[in-house]
């Protein structure tokens, strides 16, 4: 039984013998002369049978592999099982070196080797993370499943202090559930994959990248004519692509990202899909030039204040308003939040009750604190989106709302039919939504205040559920849902989805 039981390493053992030898007959051929296959080394994890038991011991050995074998590829090769403990690569770690580390599950289905935060433990009590990398870069992560920590599933950062560095991460066919806050998170990164994932259940979002790093500290996007320097002289891109985020409180969020392009992924079932943002909260403020292009993004109408939900928000909210906390708001498909230069281009967003896509500044220091005046909408374009299903499937409200706040953003060629919020009718339509192209504007030249059309504060009613301070202010923050619009009974089907809401409890959800 011993040896049936040893079959499995010994198969991947020669397997990865058999990719060396045909790397190095590659080298040998003609064309490759010189040329020769780098050196890999494996370091392989398992429950029995393994010379390591826990993954983080095969990381720590191969990260002390590589620091005496700097041209060694190493891989940490995990078996399916259940792996009870929080795993930390720590690129500061003296006589370790973890560039270029590879962690993988050895099946292609990520739920069987699976991380497991329940009663999993670290340094100073219960383990935070499934995975967290500090200060490496080119870290690969494929093939797992992070659930039920008390952080976040898949984690990869950088300080701004002290020379450490994120660069070029890789996370590839993961699934995160039920995390207390992220599941795949990378923060003050150059550029990095979130690919052929998924993640739901999550206190925050299923997919996060923040605190884009620019070229220096000091960057601002504050200044006239000549236009300030870029963040990145020579930006580094982050991918999302083919990706699945359901039932979380938001299905993206990215505070303060930039050089971000999420395609061809779906975003459904979550409070709100897709929601780059400003906030004081992280660095190099704001955020801004991404790409959301080619998504499916429907159905975000789950309601994670009621008692029944599956998850629960550990958002603080984004500011005060007259006493009142402001949230996120439900019920949206994607929100830009102090954005400036993105494409919101091509996505099919429909079935979302509040808007479709909308798009609001946070005014300063005045209702909604962002010191400085950075989370202005400005410069962002929504181009080619089909909204609501051609009508078999309605956005609530309306498919386009903003805020009439910024400046130099415009609206074309999206499906016929679709519908915009008017505000309170003192601005044309034409100023609030105006077609493309615009001319690009600056940081000081627009206003993040605006009180004239009625879609930002209704001074008179700030609790007015048709503006963005009073729907985002309601209190309690459940009675969101008290100003959604169904304007189907049920919604169509829609491939192999199913939707997902809250039934609220009797006299939980007081409606005016």
């Amino acid at each position: 039984m011993k040896h049936w039981l040893a079959l499995p390493a010994l198969v991947l053992a020669l397997c990865l013998a058999l990719t060396g030898l045909a790397g190095s007959a590659l080298a040998q051929a003609p064309g490759h002369k010189g040329k020769r296959a780098p050196k890999t080394k494996v370091f392989e994890a398992c429950k029995h049978g393994c010379r390591y038991r826990t993954i983080q011991r095969a990381v720590d050995a191969a990260g002390a592999y590589r620091f005496k074998n700097h041209k060694t590829k190493v891989i940490v090769a995990v078996r399916p099982g259940k792996y009870v403990e929080g795993v930390v690569v720590d690129g500061t770690a003296k006589r370790k070196d973890f560039d270029g580390l590879t962690i993988q599950g050895t099946k292609h289905n990520r739920r069987a080797t699976v991380l497991e935060g329940k009663n999993a433990k670290g340094e100073l009590g219960a383990a935070q993370n499934g995975i967290e990398a500090i200060s490496v870069d080119h870290l690969t992560i494929r093939n797992m499943w992070a659930r039920n920590y008390q952080s976040n599933g898949f984690f990869v950062h950088a300080s701004n202090e002290g020379g450490q560095h994120c660069v070029g991460y890789t996370m590839d066919n993961l699934l995160a559930s039920a995390n207390r806050s992220y599941g795949l998170f990378a923060k003050n990164c150059l550029g990095g994959k979130m690919v052929n994932s998924a993640g739901f259940h999550q206190g925050d979002s299923a997919f996060y990248v923040g605190e884009t790093p620019c070229d220096r500290k000091s960057w601002t996007n504050h200044g006239t004519l000549p236009p300030p320097t870029k963040c990145q002289r020579k930006p580094k891109w982050t991918l999302l692509r083919n990706d699945r985020s359901y039932e979380n409180v938001l299905g993206y969020s990215g505070t303060n990202s930039k050089y971000v392009k999420i395609v061809d992924s779906a975003f459904y079932n979550n409070g709100a899909g897709i929601v780059p943002n400003t906030l004081d909260s992280e660095g190099f403020e704001p955020n801004g030039w991404n790409v959301i292009e080619g998504n499916d993004v429907f159905w975000n109408n789950y309601n994670y204040f009621l008692a029944g939900s599956a998850f629960h928000t550990v958002s603080v909210g984004l500011g005060e308003l007259a006493g009142s906390t402001v949230n996120f708001p439900t019920g949206v498909g994607i929100v830009l939040y102090g954005s400036a230069n993105t494409i919101v281009r091509k996505n099919n967003v429909f079935g979302n009750y509040k808007w479709g896509i909308a798009a609001f500044s946070g005014p300063g220091e005045a209702f909604v604190a962002n010191n400085g005046d950075d989370a202005k909408n400005m410069n962002n374009q929504y181009l080619e989106n089909t909204m609501g299903r051609h009508g078999a499937d309605p956005n609530g409200e309306f498919d386009f709302w903003s805020d009439n706040t910024g400046g130099g953003n415009c609206w074309a060629n999206n499906s016929a039919g679709s519908t915009f919020a008017p505000g309170n009718g003192k601005v044309p339509l034409s100023t609030i939504y105006p077609a493309c192209p615009q001319k690009e504007v600056l940081n000081d030249q627009v206003r993040s205040l605006e009180p004239e059309a009625g879609l930002q504060i209704n001074f008179p009613n700030p609790g007015d559920p048709t503006t963005i301070l009073g729907y985002a202010g309601s209190s309690p923050p459940q009675t969101q849902q008290c100003s959604w619009v169904r304007r189907v009974a049920s919604h169509p089907a829609f491939e192999k989805f199913k939707p997902a809401e809250v039934t609220a409890q009797p006299g939980e959800l007081k409606c005016p």
